[in-house]
């Protein structure tokens, strides 16, 4: 019998780590001849920068990227001799990689829960594909830096980076949940009850608590300070309750986050502390996958790469791996669509033994599908689903809640996807850090991300294809202006120009289905289209190099702090503000000062933390405010109400899209929204109208919302907007809305002074004395929306620019009740005294 494994040794030649002769070299399956081009440039352009430590590729779905990974892990071990680490953030991912190294023929040994490390990975002669959740907690097999005798590889290769981001802040944070330990949970939060009352957030602190209010509190970082010890002893004496999780910060407490929402206490640290694994963090090369998602800045701030070397990714201009996507807007469609509509093309798509997913932003949102399709909640359920679409036992329609990454749907498993409005963050960290950069970029780019990464679900590579429906008024409104659409990636770019103008064509319903069913029956002339208008329009992703500026600095800051070089920190962030070019949005300037403050207080140096955070204040009034008041910042004198409109209308691509964003803003306008969603929508119903706005009373003085008009006049506005039609207005009601005019007056003087009360009637106790002061009823709050939305209506059909728009505008506004002059005497009602004299 013929030996052919003695033939092979006797023949071998010395290795080479050349990927592309790897590839040559290994066997290869049915269906597999050759690379694609695309593989082919950037295994080529890798091999020529291997020894970079960090490196960022870029592949589309479907594009190859796991097997282009498994060649540069191959390519590592072979010319390191060195262990090599494949990260993937599902056991799904994992098994699907362990199969594909098997199809090759690569040696790759899985992780394995309960048992040691695999001696063929540990002695550098199988790579080993693990999941991120396997390296990264507390108590790792690849042991932390305190612990010593870690395990150290030469390469670790890092697939759907990008997806990883949320995965790995999940494994630095630490929740106690009110429903598992709420006693727990009072007393954490209990401890910092005095210093929300001594910044004047007592009130909503207590309704945070007591779960009457879903915003997400920061624990001031001074009073962290103070109470960092306490709170370490409790979280100790429940350590056995965290125990991958209190390894990795019992000693960091002070580079944490502390949030407090109705349903946690939550401790996250600013970034996550990734050099506590040196498995990861002194591995000589780390190679970064993702698809060609635009922002890679949190690739710094996640995984403390090097700026310098992940600004110029390896990627390829082809489009191999681009899926076939036919993108609908029903909000840029001449017929008014609903939610009942889009469920009837769901359930009929799943009909046709084609499977429909409905991807929406939060489990709430999730409540209203019940009736019309299967809703998956939690990790089991969700997984059970996804298996059942894959099979093609179930198509649908079902429903995930926040699921925007993590999930893989190809070929029939997914043929319509529904985006249901912009996504939103589900965990604390996400939620109060999209509040405190709100109106920024940065901000933009995480919308950004989470929208690519939605409509990714969908068609899962080269040859597939879906149809995606962007849902919802909020969605249409974001995707519309200039600003958002360039933070997205040029080839998704490309599929929502087409989108645009196959929705601006669609007349009905029955025509909306039709134009599915042509897709789905692969109609020659929509695939021809799509093909030819994606490769005139699809032309790379620019490079924008000032993004990673401040994140860089944050982490770099970050990583000072923790090892004890408070100054250094400190002036590396001032350096940074005063150099920040005006492409830095004032948010972002905020968040930063206020890490400078953070680091200065805990090295005990008050004076200058005092000073940053007034400047972080300044910046953004998202931020904490300082413990010392600073002044008051007078808004800027408005512009004529024509010139304001038409600077706005001119933001958008698609001036339909400000009608969008304005019919999700009005939709807050009602007695059943929060305090704090009433008065935002009532601000920015004021600037939708040309007006300067502001949602002020977060100090504990000023009114709720200002508005200030180009004619020298202020409308001071006390939102009583969840009053009972039965509630008269109150002496102390009205005492409020009389300190907010006095405040007014003190702040800007030479204004007049028109006192509001958002109310549901105008009628006032006698003793509130309230003849002076205005009701703005629900009703004329109505009447306002109403013209409002017949303006806005005439000048987004207006074909005007320029100079030429504002004075179109201007002829509009004068035609209207909406102009400075006549808002006060048409939508303001004097109040009514009633005999009856109690409170």
């Amino acid at each position: 019998m013929v030996d052919f494994g003695k033939l092979r040794k006797a023949s071998k030649k010395e290795k080479s780590p050349d990927p592309l002769e790897i590839f040559r070299r290994l066997p290869k399956p049915p269906g597999i001849n050759d690379l694609y081009n695309s593989q082919a440039e950037v295994l080529k352009s890798w091999f020529a920068s291997r020894n970079r430590k960090d490196t960022v590729l870029k592949l589309h779905t479907g594009g190859g990227k796991t097997l282009v990974g498994l060649l540069m892990a191959q390519s590592s071990l072979d010319e390191l001799g060195e262990p090599v680490l494949y990260l993937a953030p599902t056991v799904q991912l994992v098994n699907q990689t362990l199969d594909k190294a098997k199809q090759m023929g690569i040696a790759a040994v899985p992780y394995r829960t309960g048992q040691d490390l695999d001696e063929s990975f540990v002695n550098a002669n199988s790579i080993m594909v693990a999941t991120y959740n396997a390296l990264f907690n507390g108590q790792s097999k690849f042991r932390l830096r305190e612990r010593g005798h870690h395990q150290l590889v030469g390469a670790v290769i890092l697939d759907d980076a990008h997806v990883a981001f949320s995965v790995i802040r999940d494994a630095f944070t630490l929740e106690v949940k009110k429903k598992d330990d709420k006693d727990r949970y009072q007393s954490l939060a209990g401890l910092f009850r005095k210093s929300f009352s001594d910044c004047d957030r007592l009130g909503i602190f207590d309704d945070v608590v007591g779960g009457q209010e879903y915003a997400v509190l920061e624990v001031p970082y001074w009073a962290w300070d103070e109470q960092i010890g306490s709170v370490r002893e409790q979280l100790k004496t429940d350590s056995d309750k965290h125990p991958f999780h209190w390894p990795l910060l019992r000693n960091e407490l002070h580079l944490c986050h502390a949030l407090i929402s109705r349903d946690a206490f939550t401790v996250t640290p600013i970034v996550p502390l990734i050099r506590t694994f040196p498995t990861f963090s002194d591995a000589p090369r780390r190679i970064f996958m993702s698809a060609t998602i635009a922002n890679d800045g949190d690739i710094v701030r996640t995984f403390d790469a090097d700026p310098d070397e992940i600004k110029s990714p390896l990627t390829s201009r082809s489009l191999a791996g681009v899926s076939e996507r036919m993108v609908l807007i029903p909000d840029l469609m001449k017929f008014k669509s609903d939610r009942e509509s889009i469920a009837k093309l769901a359930k009929w798509t799943s009909s046709q033994k084609k499977g429909s997913v409905i991807l929406v932003p939060s489990d709430k949102a999730a409540e209203d599908w019940s009736d019309d399709a299967n809703v998956a909640t939690g990790s089991a359920e969700v997984e059970k689903l996804v298996d059942e679409l894959q099979s093609g036992s179930h198509f649908g329609p079902a429903v995930f809640a926040n699921r925007y990454d993590g999930i893989d749907l190809p070929g029939d498993s997914c043929r319509l996807l529904v985006v249901q409005n912009l996504p939103k963050g589900t965990s604390n960290y996400e939620l109060f850090r999209a509040a405190a950069l709100a109106g920024g970029a940065s901000l933009v780019r995480m919308l950004a991300q989470r929208i690519e990464q939605g409509i990714g679900r969908g068609a899962r590579g080269s040859g597939d294809h879906c149809v995606v429906i962007m849902s919802g008024a909020d969605l249409a409104g974001w995707l519309a202006k200039n600003a958002n659409f360039a933070m997205l990636t040029s080839a998704t770019r490309a599929q929502i120009e087409m989108g645009v103008q196959i929705s601006e064509a669609v007349e009905s319903v029955k025509e909306l289905s039709e134009t599915i069913a042509r897709s789905f029956a692969r109609d020659p002339e929509w695939t021809e289209f799509h093909a030819e208008t994606l490769a005139e329009l699809e032309s790379g992703n620019e490079i924008d190099e000032d993004r990673f500026s401040l994140v860089s600095v944050e982490r770099k800051a970050v990583n000072l702090w923790q090892d004890g070089y408070h100054e250094k920190a400190i002036s590396k962030i001032e350096k940074a503000i005063d150099s920040a070019s005006g492409d830095v949005d004032r948010q972002s300037l905020g968040w930063m000062a206020q890490l400078a403050a953070r680091i200065a207080s805990h090295w005990g140096s008050q004076e200058r933390a005092d000073e940053f955070q007034k400047h972080a204040f300044s910046f953004n009034r998202n931020m904490l405010r300082p413990r010392v008041k600073p002044p008051y910042e007078s808004l800027p004198a408005p512009d004529e109400q024509a010139l304001a409109i038409a600077k706005r209308v001119e933001e958008y691509r698609l001036r339909q899209g400000l009608l969008r964003s304005f019919e999700d803003t009005v939709s807050h306008l009602h007695d059943e929204a929060s305090a704090t969603l009433f008065e935002a929508a009532l601000a920015e119903l004021g600037r939708f109208i040309g007006l300067v706005a502001e949602q002020h009373d977060t100090n504990g003085e000023g009114p709720d919302v200002l508005w200030l008009l180009p004619i020298r006049c202020g409308f001071v506005i006390e939102a009583k907007s969840r009053k009972k039609p039965k509630n008269e207005l109150t002496k102390s009601q009205h005492g409020q809305l009389l300190v907010a005019a006095e405040w007014f007056k003190a702040n800007y003087g030479g204004y007049e002074c028109v006192r509001v009360s958002m109310h549901p009637k105008n009628e006032a106790l006698k003793n509130a004395s309230a003849e002076a002061s205005h009701a703005l009823t629900y009703e004329n709050l109505a009447k306002m929306v109403t013209e409002t939305r017949i303006l806005l209506t005439e000048i987004c059909e207006l074909q005007n620019t320029g100079s030429d728009l504002v004075n179109a505008c201007g002829r509009l506004i004068e035609r209207s009740n909406l102009s400075a002059k006549k808002i006060a005497s048409t939508y303001f009602v004097p109040f009514k005294q009633i005999k009856r004299n109690a409170e």
